[in-house]
């Protein structure tokens, strides 16, 4: 069995993303995979065990027969933060060199690491010591946001040594992508860094669902119930006039709209244009015209008593880093992986 550890300095560069793509296209091809999250922090109940939740939903979409634990042996909770500052030993380590001994039927194990490269070294397992015991062969996952993505890059490749791998260029911005492809990728190159692929930031895959909209503004469900996996992909506030909000409204694509409660009159624009749904704010009673049109043209409309600037806020925050728990991201990136991902020279370097 050869580890493949996937490891950042920066939270949300896909990791997940890239894992699971890559084992789906690897497990087509005969492969046997497996998949393991470090650090785990969405806690989700599973046979009374505590797992992470995007963790299991990898788990669940590579159709592994190992036990659910062995995809997330390790969960923060509120409970394990208590234990580890009262300095009991959760011999946390043991638990995940176990499950790894577990697994040496299988070809590939891709490990994920913590949100930077330092992440659990409280706990003995930050990428530097993992990289360290396992010698595994180490990926660096790196989102383009600039020139210090290069230093990120190149700073890993000196801690990992021996041991690294190569590079993923991530969530390129569009207008960026060919001046990576024709000037940072050369120049990763000969600084020794292969780079295995480059891909565009893509508003699918960071879109979220209207039900996850639903929870992060604590809100209530008026109709659209049917609608609550559709995907929202951008998100528009409406407090200006009526008059300029129409042409505002056209220019994006699959959107939720927030806007106050009682702005019956952008909520009619808004529905007018590609509206993945409504989000009222302010008070939990939508105007019965309102909810009328919204169900004639199958538009959910969500009411919370947040105010529009921290619905906003809100929002903000989740847009592109929402955890990956939907069959149709995962699906539609193993078929961008095949393409952007140089699969060949990756099992060159691996030796398989």
């Amino acid at each position: 069995m050869l580890p493949v550890f996937l490891v950042s300095n920066k939270p949300f560069t896909g990791k997940n993303l890239i894992a699971l793509g890559l084992a789906l296209n690897l497990k087509e091809r005969g492969y046997k995979v497996s998949y393991m999250k470090l650090i785990g922090k969405f806690p989700y109940r599973k046979d009374n065990q505590i797992i992470d939740e995007e963790a299991y939903f990898i788990h669940s979409m590579l159709e592994s027969q190992d036990p659910a634990e062995y995809c997330s042996p390790f969960v923060w909770t509120y409970q394990v933060q208590y234990k580890l500052f009262e300095g009991e030993d959760l011999k946390i380590e043991e638990k995940i060199f176990e499950i790894i001994n577990n697994q040496k039927d299988k070809d590939i194990l891709f490990i994920i690491s913590g949100d930077t490269f330092f992440e659990g070294y409280s706990l003995g397992i930050d990428s530097l010591s993992i990289i360290k015991k396992l010698k595994t062969k180490t990926l660096v996952i790196q989102t383009w946001e600039g020139e210090t993505s290069i230093d990120d890059i190149l700073g890993i490749k000196d801690l990992a040594s021996d041991n690294f791998l190569g590079a993923v260029l991530n969530k390129v911005p569009p207008e960026q992508y060919f001046y990576l492809k024709e000037t940072v990728v050369p120049f990763l190159i000969n600084k020794g860094v292969k780079v295995f692929g480059v891909f565009k930031k893509d508003k699918f895959l960071e879109s979220v669902t209207v039900r996850r909209l639903l929870e992060i503004v604590n809100g209530g469900i008026v109709c659209g119930e049917d609608k609550l996996d559709e995907f929202v992909e951008n998100y528009l506030v409406g407090a200006m006039d009526p008059g300029q909000a129409l042409p505002y409204f056209l220019r994006v694509h699959n959107k939720a709209v927030i806007t106050g409660v009682h702005r019956t009159d952008i909520q009619i624009l808004a529905m007018e244009t590609s509206t993945k749904c409504l989000i009222l704010t302010g008070g939990l009673h939508a105007d019965e015209n309102i909810v009328n049109i919204a169900k004639s043209k199958g538009i959910p409309i969500i009411v919370t008593s947040l105010d529009t600037f921290s619905a906003v806020d809100r929002i903000q925050n989740i847009m592109g880093k929402a955890i990956l728990k939907e069959k149709d991201k995962a699906l539609k990136f193993k078929e961008i992986l095949a393409k952007e991902f140089d699969i060949e020279g990756f099992l060159k370097e691996l030796n398989l």
